[in-house]
């Protein structure tokens, strides 16, 4: 395993070599990968730094180091050192392609240094966004755990995004798992007959035509109809029914520490989506900022999105 890539101001004959194959052999495929993915971040920082004095480091796995030149103290005088800092992580951040195995960004001036988590440089109030209300849907909401759901998660939900989108949300008993939503040759929920399950639950629910419903499970989960490994999300046909999974959003079953507060971003997120979808008749978006991005393969891309409509 590599614990420590760093790509300096000599980092032109990396990417050289990357052209021509040449560190394959000696960094191996993943290897490789690291040293591109910290060659773009270097550029980005170089870029917004004016300088290439820029140094980047994958630090034990999952620490991203990025030094930089150390200001001049008239420039000191003139910028704030901690908005010049979490600039630079936010940066470095977006620009890293493999974010989701990230625990923390550090920056580094001179005898100054700031680390970053990842929900740090994720926050909504860190984003110049702002949300794009949308009228009050004419449509009645509820939530509902399924299978494995810690406390803590789903909870907060509804009030969250009664103060974010004026929507009023109502959150339904628990579901238990159907024994036919359960594939044990991969040991992963059925998206689709988790969707099947849920009219025949709440059947009174079912029969209200403006009632839209969103399950909430933390069981890994997979498309039958994608040949995806595990899926975050699925839609019924008719857009009355979301059934959302986040087992793979969690930090801890990435091989990293536990964070709850980065877990729940992750989630209010997808929900989001199915929202927006669900409840505003919105469509898809192609903008990779937007909570209607179309093309979330991971959380990289989850990282990416706020939860905002229409990102401005």
């Amino acid at each position: 395993m590599i614990q420590r890539i760093r790509l300096g101001n000599r980092g032109g004959f990396l990417r050289a070599a990357l052209a021509g194959g040449a560190l394959c052999v000696v960094l191996g495929c993943d290897g490789l990968r690291q040293v591109s993915d910290i060659g773009r971040v270097q550029d980005t920082i170089s870029r917004m730094e004016a300088t290439s004095d820029v140094s980047v480091a994958l630090e034990t796995g999952h620490v991203l180091h990025v030094s930089i030149p150390n200001q001049s103290k008239a420039d000191a005088a003139r910028a704030d050192v901690e908005t010049r800092f979490r600039r630079v992580a936010n940066a470095a951040f977006l620009a890293y392609p493999s974010r989701s195995g990230l625990e923390a960004v550090r920056v580094t001036a001179a005898a100054e240094s700031r680390r970053f988590r990842p929900i740090d440089l994720i926050r909504q109030n860190d984003l110049s966004e702002h949300w794009v209300r949308q009228g009050v849907p004419a449509t009645r909401l509820y939530l509902v755990a399924i299978g494995h759901e810690p406390a803590g998660v789903v909870d907060r939900l509804p009030r969250h995004f009664r103060d974010t989108l004026g929507i009023a949300i109502e959150q339904l008993p628990a579901m238990t798992v159907p024994e036919r939503t359960y594939d044990p040759a991969r040991s992963q929920l059925i998206a689709e007959e988790l969707v099947a399950a849920i009219p025949r639950s709440y059947p009174a629910i079912a029969n209200d035509p403006q009632a839209r419903v969103i399950g909430i499970t933390g069981d890994d989960m997979y498309l039958r109809r994608m040949r995806w490994a595990f899926g975050f999300s699925l839609r019924s046909d008719d857009e009355r029914i979301a059934i959302v999974s986040y087992a793979r959003m969690d930090p801890e079953a990435l091989g990293l520490s536990r964070d709850d507060e980065l877990l729940r971003s992750r989630v209010a997120k997808m929900v989001a989506k199915d929202i927006g979808i669900l409840c505003f008749g919105l469509p898809v978006s192609n903008n990779p900022r937007s909570a209607l991005y179309g093309n979330i393969g991971g959380t990289d891309e989850l990282d990416v999105m706020t939860e905002y409509f229409d990102p401005r």
